[in-house]
C-alpha cells in the first residue's frame, strides 16, 4: 500500500486555493494574501506564500485602478500588454529617423532590446525585421513609403 504524501497534497491545494484567489479578487500584497488562505484554513506563514509565488511565478499587473495586484503570467488582457509596451517605447525612445526602408530608433542605454521586443509585439504593419544593440534599434520595412508611415505612427506612440 503506498502512502499518500500529505504536504504534496496541500501544497497543490494551496497553489489551486493561490490561483482562484488572485483570478477573484485583487490581492495587491503577500500580507493580503496570507490573510486570505488562512480565512480558508491554510496554515501558512508570509514566507510559505512568498516561496508559493515564485513557484507559481505570479506577476503583478497594473488593474484599472491603476494598483498593482498578482497574476498569473500570461493572463494580461491585451489591452494591458499593448499599454505596456508602449510604456516602454514612451519612456526609451529618443529618435526616430528614416533610411530608405530601414528606421533607425535611438534609445536611452540598455533599451534597445526592450524596444525591439515591444515592436514586435505590438504587430506594427509591413515591418520585415527589428534588429537591437545597447542603444540602437534597425527596423527594415518593405520599401521607403512603408518606413515613413512606420515612422509616423512610431513616433505618434511615443509622444
Amino acid at each position: 500500500m503506498q502512502e499518500k504524501d500529505i504536504s504534496r497534497d496541500s501544497k497543490r491545494a494551496r497553489h489551486n486555493a493561490i490561483i482562484r484567489l488572485i483570478s477573484d479578487k485583487s490581492i495587491e500584497t503577500q500580507e493580503q494574501l496570507t490573510d486570505c488562505l488562512i480565512k480558508e484554513n491554510f496554515k501558512v506563514t508570509q514566507a510559505t506564500v512568498s516561496r508559493d509565488i515564485r513557484e507559481l511565478r505570479l506577476i503583478k499587473i497594473a488593474d484599472k485602478n491603476e494598483k498593482y495586484r498578482y497574476a498569473l503570467p500570461g493572463r494580461e488582457s491585451d489591452s494591458a500588454i499593448k499599454a505596456r509596451y508602449t510604456a516602454v517605447l514612451t519612456h526609451a525612445v529618443i529618435t526616430v529617423q528614416t533610411a530608405g526602408n530601414l528606421v533607425v530608433v535611438k534609445t536611452i542605454p540598455g533599451s534597445a532590446q526592450g524596444c525591439a521586443m515591444a515592436i514586435e509585439t505590438l504587430e506594427f504593419s509591413n515591418v520585415v525585421g527589428v534588429i537591437a544593440g545597447d542603444d540602437t534599434v534597425f527596423i527594415a520595412l518593405s520599401n521607403e513609403v512603408d518606413a515613413l508611415k512606420f515612422s509616423e505612427d512610431l513616433t505618434k506612440a511615443v509622444n
